[in-house]
């Protein structure tokens, strides 16, 4: 049996003896001891809902917008007195609440099983990336680590499966962390306001914060789609121990 040049890197493989079994390579010996890897099936279930999620999120996210441009409007109509019914603010206060609590729910829903999507992925690629999986679900919750870290991460599991991060993949993390920040402004406006004037710039920001947050969807879909795609192709052993 003759070997290539240098050893594979650490990871799961087919096993060595051609059986159905998967083993570990620590980088210098085989070891069936290890916990079994992350199924692609669970990975590729979980994928799936996060798409899913996904579409969810990005319905009610252009709901939100909606119902934000058209709180603009009243508001407008209400300081330039050309429409002093306050039904319609009323109305207004209605719609923005029940749009809230469902694009909280699905982006709450869509976070969890992104998390658990990507811990399970950095998982079945433990040895491969710069952090443990732990730290791959833990840094979206970490204030102001979670503004490069989870960017860092997901780069890490796009080599660690064989390919380098794509070069879109940036765009996607700077929508995210502007339709972040800019919610966050929106919120911190809200919470201060004492005028019709100020609330308007809270829905203002809301409104670019949606805009933001619709365009990154795409890009997040082909994230865990690529991803996802790359765990399902059996890793190349095979080709690194092929007699010559």
């Amino acid at each position: 049996m003759k070997r290539l040049s240098g050893p594979p890197a650490a990871g799961w493989y087919p096993a060595p003896d051609g059986s159905a079994a998967v083993w570990w390579w620590d980088g210098a010996k085989w070891a069936q001891s290890q916990p079994h890897p992350v199924a692609p099936r669970t990975i590729a279930n979980l994928a799936v809902a996060t798409q899913s999620l996904l579409i969810v999120t990005a319905v009610a996210t252009l709901a939100f917008f909606c119902v934000d441009v058209y709180g603009i409007a009243v508001v407008t109509d209400f300081l330039d007195g050309r429409n002093s019914s306050i039904e319609l603010l009323d109305a207004y206060d209605q719609l923005a609440f029940g749009a809230l609590v469902v694009w909280s729910l699905a982006l709450l829903s869509t976070a969890v099983c992104w998390v658990l999507w990507q811990y399970r992925v950095a998982k079945r690629s433990a040895g491969r990336t710069r952090r443990v999986a732990s730290w791959h679900a833990g840094d979206w919750f970490i204030p102001v680590v979670n503004y490069w870290r989870p960017y860092q991460d997901i780069a890490d599991l796009w080599r660690a499966l064989g390919r380098d991060r794509p070069r879109w993949q940036i765009v996607w993390w700077i929508l995210w962390v502007a339709s972040t920040i800019m919610t966050a402004v929106a919120n911190r406006i809200t919470l201060t306001a004492v005028t019709l004037e100020q609330l308007r710039s809270a829905m203002w920001f809301d409104a670019v914060a949606d805009l933001l947050l619709l365009v990154a969807v795409p890009f997040a879909w082909l994230v865990v789609s690529g991803i996802t795609r790359l765990v399902a192709q059996p890793t190349q052993m095979g080709e690194l121990l092929t007699p010559r």
